[in-house]
């Protein structure tokens, strides 16, 4: 009796989106698992930044209030807001960079053919990961240098104004690899969801 096999059966692959084929073998689920670790990590580390920024808010009006009203401003609220738009804006990479939200010159881009844009796009985030390799290994080795020094009014460590570096690099790192092996079809389908949505707005 002739095998007539199965039919093939969709699979969403990591990075790939979704295939037929077989199913994922064990390195392509841990794969999966990585990335919805980093994808949670990614979500917990852009509310944190939502909170830095709300924090840096309240404690710059603090400061004003208690400087121009009671003339008496405190030595830590200047240093301590610092620290949290230092952390606000390198945690934002990442996230702006998954988002497409950074500023771009689009002008040559636009003109070229999709195809030639999708393989532009993946050249760029190669570079973007390379960036976050750079973040990653020099901001580590500026933290080890800056544990040896403290911060003049708050006297913690100044190496907490940098850790943040080296968590951005790698965070930025995974976002560019996720977002370099987006398939040509899945390109094509963003690019025409984008149109679509520029030419809905009046």
């Amino acid at each position: 009796m002739a095998d007539l096999g199965s039919a093939p059966s969709e699979h969403r692959w990591p990075f790939l989106g979704r295939v037929r084929g077989p199913g994922p073998t064990l390195e392509w689920q841990m794969l999966g698992i990585i990335r919805r670790v980093f994808h949670t990590i990614e979500r917990l580390l852009e509310y944190l930044a939502m909170g830095m920024l709300l924090a840096m808010t309240a404690i710059i009006c603090y400061q004003v209030v208690l400087r121009y009203v009671f003339n008496h401003s405190p030595s830590w609220s200047e240093e301590i807001a610092i620290v949290l738009m230092i952390w606000f804006g390198m945690l934002s990479i990442p996230i702006g960079v998954r988002l497409n939200i950074h500023i771009g010159i689009e002008f040559i881009y636009n003109m070229f053919p999709l195809r030639i844009q999708w393989m532009v796009s993946c050249f760029i985030f190669l570079l973007i990961g390379g960036f976050g390799a750079v973040m990653l290994f020099s901001g580590a080795e500026l933290v080890e240098f800056m544990t040896m020094s403290t911060l003049p009014a708050t006297k913690l460590p100044s190496a907490v104004e940098y850790i943040v570096i080296p968590i951005s690099g790698l965070m930025l790192i995974f976002t560019a690899l996720e977002l370099l092996f987006v398939p040509y079809g899945e390109f094509l389908n963003r690019v025409q969801a984008i149109s679509r949505e520029t030419s809905d707005k009046p």
